[in-house]
């Protein structure tokens, strides 16, 4: 579809406007395609409720000079456009006084711009001999962002290492930024790892009634409104399972809000929205936006999956934070773990509540389902079995080259280690099989006292071997223990101990040797 610029025909010439009008100029050459009320006419794009011609004023005039082709979105309408430029035929004035009339008319009393900026953007895009796309004028001129309820925002960064929320009070604040945009995001930090934000604004309430608040993050945090703590995400472990939703009766105006956020290492997300009482879908107050959140979803009813008369609960489906090969069990005493075929290892632990079947069990839902539970850890991401200088995590054996007459020498060689099953006891507790060319081994795991586990591992065949408990969370040796991360204490109960390195925690078996490994979660 073709039509004219947005200062449209070019029969007409710079010479014919001897006023710089902007309402003349429009009038004249716009009102064709736009309409004197800037909605549009004959299907072309309206100039009212569009954000093409609001913030910078460099985009509506490359626009004019330059010209517009492909697909656009304007209004939350599509078009697919073909607007030819029309910087040959009109001054730097007419532009810049059709474009004041614009902004300030159908664009919320946008400010005024002036022949100077329109000129030096002619000189700026001289060599541009086609038209611009709407990807390119929007990477270089994005949108200005939407007003938010969050009013006079400012964000505080920290600098450190936290295990739990710290008491901020007693911190030394190493930045403190007014954030204008409303808009809540980890990046503000410029950092990626070791660091926490406290953000604080007014929420502004448009009426009074059910306000239902959605917070979710990687790694953890606390949402306060109203002066009251209202959600707290706890644990080290991908953004997704442990989301809050919850209702706040709020009445009309503006009412305290903070947001704690401590970020460890790996990703850097906040999922932060809000649902007024009139309200279908979460209006967000973060950059990032929980994907399906808030919209019409399938209704089921819950069907909670839970350990039964002492016996242990399995689910064999896709469970969210580990790989698609998990095998999840649930016992008795409230603590449940997931085990994932694909990297031999035991990848998370949590308590509370085991799993949801609805999803799965109800017309063969697709995706990953997230612990059902609370709290969860996250013990590694990746392959789980591993020797001194293992490639890849893969497990290292050492093999005898024997030659006559001569010492014999030792070479490394990278086997890898497959998963050979698992076996359930009388109560349905798990024993997972490991093994690869010159060792096995075999990995029971039982319930204890309340949020407790009982790990016990035994190796054989010819080579030891060294299986990571924990990778990428904090490791601190205290009292006979091992505190990893911010919720989990394990500790050697016989055998083997664990070791603390930099890249977690081990544990080296030799063959016939076994090891008995006690886990609690605070």
């Amino acid at each position: 579809m073709r039509f004219p610029a947005l200062l449209a025909l070019a029969a007409y010439s710079s010479a014919a406007f001897a006023a710089e009008d902007g309402a003349q100029v429009y009038n004249s050459l716009c009102v064709a395609c736009h309409g004197p009320d800037g909605k549009g006419l004959n299907g072309l794009p309206p100039l009212v409720g569009s954000d093409w011609p609001k913030g910078q004023a460099e985009r509506s005039i490359k626009i004019v000079l330059n010209g517009l082709t492909g697909p656009v979105e304007v209004a939350g309408k599509a078009y697919n456009i073909d607007m030819p430029p029309q910087g040959a035929v009109l001054s730097d004035e007419k532009i810049a006084a059709a474009l004041t009339y614009v902004r300030q008319t159908f664009a919320g009393n946008a400010g005024a711009l002036t022949p100077d900026l329109v000129k030096s953007v002619r000189a700026a895009t001289a060599n541009r001999a086609t038209p611009w796309t709407a990807a390119e004028l929007l990477k270089d001129h994005p949108f200005p962002l939407p007003k938010t309820a969050l009013v006079n925002l400012v964000g505080t960064l920290y600098k450190g290492e936290w295990k739990e929320l710290p008491d901020f009070a007693k911190l030394k604040p190493a930045q403190i930024e007014d954030e204008n945009t409303g808009v809540v995001s980890p990046e503000q930090s410029g950092l990626n790892k070791n660091f926490a934000m406290v953000w604080e604004a007014k929420f502004e309430a448009k009426e009074e009634g059910k306000y239902t608040f959605y917070f979710d993050c990687d790694d953890f945090g606390a949402l306060y409104v109203n002066g009251e703590r209202i959600a707290e995400v706890k644990g080290i472990a991908p953004i997704g399972g442990r989301k809050k939703e919850v209702p706040v009766l709020l009445k009309a105006g503006a009412v305290p809000f903070r947001l704690e956020y401590v970020q460890v290492a790996g990703q850097q997300v906040i999922h932060l929205g809000y649902k007024g009482p009139k309200d279908k879908d979460y209006r967000w107050l973060s950059n990032a936006k929980a994907g399906g959140a808030g919209k019409a979803a399938v209704k089921r009813t819950p069907i909670p999956i839970e350990a039964k008369d002492g016996y242990a609960a399995v689910y064999r489906n896709f469970i969210a934070g580990t790989t698609p090969r998990a095998i999840g069990f649930g016992f008795p005493n409230a603590t449940n773990l997931a085990y994932s075929a694909d990297d031999c290892a035991v990848e998370l632990l949590w308590t509370g509540r085991f799993m949801d079947g609805s999803h799965h069990w109800t017309d063969r839902g697709a995706g990953n389902e997230p612990p059902a539970g609370e709290g969860v850890v996250k013990l590694s991401d990746s392959f789980a079995v591993s020797g001194p200088t293992a490639p890849s995590g893969r497990l290292v054996a050492y093999q005898v080259n024997k030659d006559a007459g001569k010492d014999s020498t030792f070479k490394a060689v990278a086997i890898a280690a497959e998963f050979k099953g698992y076996q359930l006891d009388k109560n349905g507790n798990p024993t997972f099989k490991v093994a690869g060319e010159g060792f096995a081994f075999t990995d029971a795991w039982k319930p204890d006292a309340e949020r407790s586990l009982t790990r016990t591992v035994t190796a054989s065949g010819e080579q030891p071997v060294t299986i990571v408990l924990a990778r990428g969370l904090a490791v601190t040796a205290k009292a006979g223990a091992f505190e990893v991360g911010p919720r989990l204490v394990l500790r050697a109960v016989s055998g083997a101990a664990p070791v603390a390195s930099a890249d977690g925690l081990t544990l080296t078996l030799k063959p016939g040797e076994t090891a008995v490994l006690g886990y609690s979660l605070r």
